[in-house]
């Protein structure tokens, strides 16, 4: 089927002047502030920030002393707000559990422990659209003291833990798991970092059979399904955690062996293989937060004292940041999207679990990024065009004109540094003091990508080859499509008709119904559904792109660049005559396994 791009003028004003203010930040001096207060006190609890910018907090232990009186149920943060909502309840409660965020926006808990003795080898998905949890199949095994990683083809690994050496995979699109190969030695309170190339590292955590404290470190390859020993920790570490870092190393901190808490950090350099030396904190840690600051600085908090450091790569040293309003253990952190650190839960060492959350502003000036599509949180591919939220990034208002897109617009540049230190001018689309629409350049590199605004704001893009999303007529994300329908008849005349329609009533865009015509057999009307997105036109073939509409799979006949825009994709789609009738539908779209936000049409 030709490509075709109807409505073009109107579709790049929708994507130049998407949500203009949506998102603020301001730069302050580094604090941690109190925030809203958890409904149930957790610890040993799971934080995963969602889609939309909330968090959900799932599960934990609420009476630690005497052990253990499990936290039921399930909350959700609201940065908007500061304060916290129940939401639906999974059916196991659960601590020490894993959760991931899918492709598709669900949060995948699974394994854990559900008693003191058995522990679970249950998983749940939690869908936020709905507020609701479903099965998500059994494990294999029972873990419990396990880490997991979202892959880069969607895909989920987990391994470790009580289950010794055993590793599964969850695949979302048959939700489902699979025995992976076992890791070559049997571990848990380890740690897990899913790397630029899309393997997984492991590294130190505890053997259960000889009790002892681990020093080697294994990658899994999702290519082969093999693991494979890697460089030694320059000493054993159990209770730890990693990040990677925007230069492609991960960072090892805190942790150490039952007798000796370490204040050594570390760095893995997957070129080499190789863990060195960096820096030392001023005080050990056991089971710190660690997370990587959009300034490409990383904050070490908590972990049985009340402290927190920020490591600098460029200098490979810590130094002292603000401190907490309190000492937690087993709690979590979680990065929003305005750039702060949102800190939950945990427990004062030998003391009570605590319900109370912290705020913690690093005060440098935040570019906050999200497609432009879909406005989710989540990785960003090469060549999308992405949204960026911040404020004084630039003293005025400039709107590209024509190919190829600038470098500068209203005297600001951004520039994007990735994993392999390459750094590149983005092509920007528009620029306003509060917002910058931006191409992420060709050729980025997959992993963590620094951004520097000439204006003086900083960001980190988590960077993958596909993350499709698709627009929306109401420029959210959610809701009816930007789309077109095309109708082909049998003498072969064309036309375009629209799939939305403004209701001034209700001050948006509703779906209008697309007629599909009397059945005629051979000679019917033929009808198309013509998509935008952008993030998906590094697929790895065609053939690699789905989409469904109303639940029924359709033939799609082109998914690519769009001709005449920077970083738009469009996907053409055969509409299924058995669809007619059915109303309004959600059409969902997976490129190489990644699941793109649902849009919704009207069929009559």
């Amino acid at each position: 089927m030709r490509r075709q791009l109807p409505g073009s003028s109107k579709l790049l004003l929708l994507i130049v002047c998407c949500l203009a203010g949506r998102v603020q930040t301001n730069a302050q001096q580094p604090v941690w502030a109190a925030t809203g207060a958890l409904g149930t006190a957790r610890t040993n609890h799971t934080a995963t920030l969602l889609t939309n910018g909330k968090v959900l907090v799932v599960g934990g232990v609420r009476v630690a002393e005497p052990c253990c009186t499990l936290a039921e149920g399930a909350e959700l943060y609201d940065p908007a707000t500061g304060k916290w909502s129940a939401t639906g309840s999974p059916a196991t409660p659960r601590y020490d559990h894993v959760a991931v965020r899918l492709d598709n926006g669900k949060v995948l808990i699974a394994g854990g422990g559900d008693s003191f003795l058995p522990f679970s080898n249950s998983a749940e998905l939690y869908d936020p659209d709905t507020g609701t949890w479903s099965r998500a199949g059994s494990l294999r095994e029972f873990h419990t003291f396990h880490t997991g990683v979202l892959l880069n083809d969607g895909r989920v690994l987990i391994a470790g833990g009580l289950a010794g050496e055993s590793a599964e995979i969850y695949n979302p699109a048959t939700n489902s798991w699979s025995p992976a190969s076992s890791m070559n030695m049997g571990r848990s309170l380890h740690s897990m970092t899913l790397l630029p190339d899309g393997k997984a590292l492991v590294a130190g955590g505890l053997d259960f059979e000889s009790d002892d404290v681990i020093r080697t470190s294994e990658i899994y390859d999702p290519a082969t399904n093999r693991w494979t020993l890697t460089g030694e920790l320059t000493g054993p570490r159990l209770l730890h955690q990693t990040t990677l870092l925007a230069n492609g190393k991960v960072l090892i901190v805190g942790g150490g062996d039952a007798l000796a808490p370490a204040t050594t950090s570390e760095l893995y350099d997957p070129a080499t293989g190789g863990w060195t030396r960096t820096g030392n904190l001023s005080l050990p840690r056991i089971q710190p937060s660690l997370i990587l600051l959009p300034d490409g600085k990383a904050l070490a908090a908590g972990g049985t004292i009340n402290s927190a450091e920020l490591y600098d790569p460029a200098t490979g040293n810590w130094s002292p940041a603000a401190m907490p309003g309190e000492m937690r253990f087993g709690q979590t952190a979680t990065l929003l999207p305005n750039g702060k650190v949102l800190v939950v839960g945990g427990n004062v060492p030998f003391g009570p679990v605590l319900s109370s959350a912290e705020l913690f502003d690093s005060g440098a000036s935040i570019i906050t990024s999200l497609s432009a599509a879909s406005f989710g949180t989540g990785r960003l591919a090469p060549e999308a065009i992405v949204a960026g939220f911040g404020a004084n990034l630039a003293a005025g208002t400039q709107t590209a004109i024509g190919l190829p897109l600038p470098t500068q617009l209203a005297g600001v540049r951004l520039r994007v540094r990735d994993v392999t230190g390459t750094e590149r001018d983005a092509p920007l689309l528009f620029v306003s003091p509060d917002q910058i629409n931006y191409q992420i350049p060709p050729g980025t590199a997959n992993g963590p990508a620094t951004l520097t605004v000439s204006s003086g704001a900083v960001g980190i893009v988590d960077i993958a080859r596909v993350a499709p999303g698709l627009f929306t007529a109401n420029v959210n994300g959610q809701g009816v499509a930007a789309a077109v329908a095309l109708r082909i008849k049998a003498d072969g005349s064309q036309s375009f008709e629209p799939v939305a329609r403004f209701d001034a009533t209700q001050n948006r865009f509703v779906a209008a119904p697309i007629d599909l015509g009397p059945d005629m057999g051979m000679v019917s009307d033929q009808v198309f559904l013509v998509l935008y997105g952008t993030g998906l036109r590094l697929r790895s073939a065609q053939s690699a792109v789905s989409v469904t509409i109303g639940g029924t799979n359709s033939d799609v006949l082109f998914a690519d660049t769009a001709p005449g825009f920077a970083g738009l994709d469009q996907i053409n789609v055969r509409v299924p005559r058995s669809l007619a009738g059915r109303g309004e539908v959600d059409v969902t779209l997976a490129a190489d396994g990644h699941t793109a936000n649902k849009v919704r049409i009207n069929i009559r």
